[in-house]
């Protein structure tokens, strides 16, 4: 995994701390050689984190006068419910906007024929998406499915269905799913598409889909902006 650069960790915390009022009322930022003494930076990287703050409209340089504070109007988060996951898969797909990257047949590696319960070569359908919400992007994901299945999802619906909806539809509705959450990097190929920095912290999430036989009908890896998604667990606990 790539290290996160100096300068956007900087640009993090700088972020936060905007985010909760840190700088009062006036929003008057430290100078640069203040801020290089306390993050131990140079002032080049200084420079980078709030010329990206500036990009992002958290902060206004006015000359002669120093660099102030900018509260941004914050759109609230996606949120992913773990319990009801389906529906709640639903029902952010239905909210928000989808673009597909990719939409192609290709062989299955062993891992993916493995995860699908088919041969290792076999066609699978492989579908890239970014999916946004209010014109700002928030989940990238790569989506496997086996091939006898990519009829039913035709380029143009998932543009404008979820995909699990498409696949209850054709008659494959997903029954069950297993999810695992982890944390990584942007990769250089998936930063641009959420409008990251390479090497920026991403949140990631693997799901296995299954029909009400136990079949696997979808392999997604989606990878989220932490600042436009956030996960909600809801458990009950029993009397004991």
């Amino acid at each position: 995994m790539a290290p996160v650069p100096l300068y956007h960790r900087i640009y993090t915390v700088l972020k936060d701390q905007i985010l909760d009022g840190a700088y009062g009322e006036a929003g008057k930022i430290p100078g640069e050689t203040e801020l290089a003494t306390q993050f131990e930076a140079s002032r080049a990287t200084i420079r980078s984190a709030l010329a990206r703050l500036e990009r992002d409209g958290m902060v206004q340089r006015r000359q002669g006068a120093g660099t102030f504070a900018v509260q941004p109007k914050v759109s609230q988060p996606i949120r992913g419910v773990i319990s009801g996951l389906v529906e709640t898969l639903l029902a952010v797909g239905f909210r928000t906007d989808v673009q597909v990257l990719e939409f192609e047949r290709e062989r299955a590696n062993i891992q993916i024929a493995n995860l699908l319960s088919i041969g290792e070569g076999d066609a699978v359908g492989r579908i890239v998406r970014v999916r946004s919400n209010e014109s700002q992007p928030f989940m990238y994901s790569v989506t496997h499915v086996p091939e006898r299945l990519l009829k039913h999802l035709p380029r143009r619906s998932l543009q404008k269905q979820p995909m699990l909806q498409l696949l209850g539809d054709a008659g494959f509705a997903p029954a069950a799913i297993n999810q695992r959450i982890f944390a990584c990097a942007a990769a250089a190929n998936v930063a641009p598409h959420l409008g990251l920095d390479i090497g920026a912290p991403v949140l990631g999430v693997i799901r296995l889909v299954r029909d009400a036989k136990g079949a696997p009908i979808a392999h997604i890896r989606a990878l989220y902006r932490p600042d436009r998604y956030e996960v909600e667990l809801n458990t009950s606990v029993g009397s004991q």
